[in-house]
């Protein structure tokens, strides 16, 4: 019995299996958004983060940067060529051959196991009023009605893409308003995001960012403020931010103090804190104004002292344009957690746009770069535990079980390492991947660790080592719970300050190992294999027109329906149904949950659990199971929304959030004719 990829999340069979719940693309329509936006509504001071085209040479992407923009053309504004184009020759011819390299303005979407499960299996990621040309724009937008023409140029080319957790192109979509009226202000929709990890989405703008320069000049293109909202639905309080952008207070009558915030993981020795272009709330270019002070704070320590960019430079560098940036020394692993800038009399202007940057080191570096974040998060960290296994060993003779913790934060992490459900007559032991060096605890909580793990896909290999002892039962399910350290300290930080909904409690990572006392010893391989389908939809009786629910369909992102095996059951149903002939309001959704025991010893003790999807209510006695080529037959529990669930239960999200669907198959037999069967049940959209 092992680990499954379902096609809606990772899941579990009783050795921690869940199937999540598969959603249509439709269903996350009408539930409460998360928002990680470029236009900042909700702050009490309006704020604006922008993006624009190719950074030139102070390695950022915005108006007083942009390759092309009209604003830097001679007359078009009071900046000085070679100055700002950092270039000793015509700028104009220089564009196609030395294109600037940090044209991309990025943003960091955390989606965990538990965010999956909410939202019923998928989350739909839209960038609304993604083309030039929008209410959410700054130049040619209602919300600064500024005049079209040379020094104002309007309906620039936008492309945006979503990277998955390997840094993989999921989609690319170009919006072209100058050419097509339909993308002005358009909102996109990217495909289902369905796996837990951090993905990155991008935006760039530009004539010359989208399609290179080819002249002749166009002033009426490479417009510089293209504003837009990114949502993420059926999950609330979803981690999202942005590593590289442009923002303004666009307030007329004074200056504000503005909190920008960033996480710090463990192991990390230095930070490198920048801002640039910070002189609109300097007195000696704006009188009247105060003097614009930056100070940053740490877990520790409050109020340490920044330094102030002047015009068009980065801070601490009075002349030089790509350097500058104060220096911060962490100090240890207790101020690994959440930091924050506070900028205290940032003045007020239409024209003046700044930018903040952290970097983790002491070198700016896109690659080490840390998303800004505009409010206090109140969680954090990002892992998986993988796979569950089954062993057999003999009295007194240990069996080690191995396993992989990997980091899938933004961070560095240490995933903290417990176990449950031991019998007293077993010993257990964390070690290393050689199976004998005892794991330590390194960040001194009392607990052994993984040691820190690298962002973005760290991983460690180590093993759960077990002992039967004389009087031992014959099988004990440990399970194995990890913690990672930066949502723990995160959200003691976010208590601690009282941050309305803030809870203390870490969301944890687990997986079963099953051990075995048997005759001659050796190791159990068992295996079980599952995949989900939806197999009927059904409006006022009637199966939805324009889909083949017959088909069989491989999903290309999953490895589980590959196995020969699944000849004895075809897998027939659809993944996900097209945006174009959605789900309404009452429709029925048949979902169809099959299973295959393709190891070398039959699965033992099997149980799934299926959870029902976001925005749909499961209708009652429609739970059936076919168990090899018998008829299906009514079987199974259903829990309704947040009631308790079984102990030693195989779902995933123990709160049982929309209600859960369980299913105890017992022993799986993994002799072909008898070793495959399905679960399936129906939910009416609500």
């Amino acid at each position: 019995m092992k680990r499954f990829n379902s096609v809606a999340t990772s899941a579990w069979v009783r050795l921690g299996v869940s199937t999540g719940g598969l959603a249509l693309a439709a269903l996350g329509a009408g539930l409460k958004p998360a928002f990680a936006q470029t236009y900042l509504p909700s702050l009490s001071v309006p704020i604006t983060f922008q993006t624009s085209a190719p950074g030139r040479c102070a390695n950022v992407g915005d108006w007083y940067t942009t390759n092309g923009n009209a604003r830097a053309t001679p007359g078009g504004s009071q900046r000085n060529l070679a100055t700002d184009l950092c270039l000793p020759t015509d700028p104009l011819a220089n564009r196609t051959t030395n294109p600037a390299p940090n044209r991309l303005h990025r943003y960091v979407m955390v989606v965990t196991q538990e965010d999956l499960a909410t939202a019923g299996g998928s989350i739909i990621v839209t960038v609304q009023d993604a083309g030039t040309g929008g209410s959410f724009d700054e130049v040619d937008g209602i919300v600064f009605p500024f005049s079209a023409g040379p020094d104002d140029p309007v309906y620039d080319p936008t492309r945006f893409r979503l990277l998955d957790p390997n840094g993989a192109v999921i989609d690319s979509q170009t919006l072209t308003p100058q050419t097509n009226p339909a993308d002005i202000g358009r909102t996109i929709q990217f495909p289902p995001v369905t796996q837990p990890g951090t993905y990155i989405i991008t935006s760039e703008t530009g004539e010359y960012a989208i399609a290179g320069y080819t002249g002749p000049f166009n002033l009426t293109l490479n417009n510089d403020d293209n504003g837009f909202r990114i949502v993420a639905s059926g999950v609330q309080n979803l981690l999202l931010g942005q590593f590289q952008g442009t923002f303004q207070n666009n307030q007329t009558l004074a200056a504000q103090t503005f909190n920008f915030y960033f996480l710090v993981g463990p192991g990390t020795s230095n930070l490198l804190i920048r801002n640039f272009d910070m002189d609109s709330s300097n007195a000696a270019v704006n009188p009247g104004r105060e003097n614009n002070i930056i100070t940053y704070s740490s877990p520790t320590v409050t109020g340490i002292p920044g330094t102030v960019s002047g015009n068009a430079v980065w801070n601490g560098v009075s002349s030089t344009l790509n350097t500058g940036g104060d220096v911060q020394p962490v100090v240890g692993l207790a101020n690994a957690g959440r930091w924050g800038i506070r900028l205290n009399g940032y003045g007020s202007s239409f024209t003046n746009q700044s930018l903040l940057e952290v970097n983790s080191g002491t070198q700016p570096n896109p690659g080490q770069q840390l998303p800004l974040l505009v409010s206090p998060p109140t969680r954090a960290g990002n892992f998986i535990i993988t796979p569950p296994s089954d062993q057999t060993t003999q009295i007194g003779q240990t069996v080690c079980h191995p396993f992989s913790v990997t980091n899938l934060f933004f961070t560095t992490d240490i995933i903290n390492l417990s176990t449950t459900g031991t019998d007293p007559n077993y010993t257990v032991e964390f070690r290393d991947a050689d199976g004998t060096t005892v794991l330590t605890d390194t960040d001194g909580d009392g607990a052994v660790d993984t040691g820190i793990l690298a962002a973005f896909g760290g991983t460690r290999n180590l093993n759960l080592c077990v002992t039967p002892r004389p009087g031992a039962p014959p099988i004990d399910n440990t399970t194995i719970v990890g913690i990672s350290f930066m949502d723990q300290r995160i959200r003691q930080q976010a208590v601690s300050e009282g941050i309305p909904e803030a809870d203390a409690t870490p969301q944890p990572r687990t997986v079963l190992k099953i051990t075995r006392i048997g005759e001659g010893g050796g190791t159990g391989a068992a295996n079980l294999l599952l995949v989900k389908r939806i197999t009927n939809i059904t409006r006022g009786g009637t199966t939805l027109p324009g889909v083949n629910f017959e088909e069989v369909i491989n999903d290309p992102a999953a490895a589980n329906d590959d196995d020969s095996g699944w000849a004895q059951i075809p897998l027939a149903g659809i993944i996900t149904l097209p945006i174009t002939n959605p789900v309404q309001s009452g429709d029925e959704v048949t979902y169809t949950v099959y299973f295959l025991s393709n190891g070398t010893t039959p699965a033992l003790d099997v149980s799934i659990c299926d959870l029902i999807p976001g925005g749909t209510t499961f209708i009652p006695d429609s739970l059936q199971l076919k168990n090899g080529n018998a008829d299906p037959v009514p079987v199974g529990t259903f829990f309704t929304p947040l009631a308790p669930l079984p102990n030693n239960n195989s779902c995933l999200i123990q709160t049982n959030p929309n209600g859960a669907a369980i299913v105890n198959l017992g022993t799986v037999s993994n002799t072909a004719g008898s070793n495959f069967g399905f679960i399936r049940f129906r939910v009416r959209v609500n």
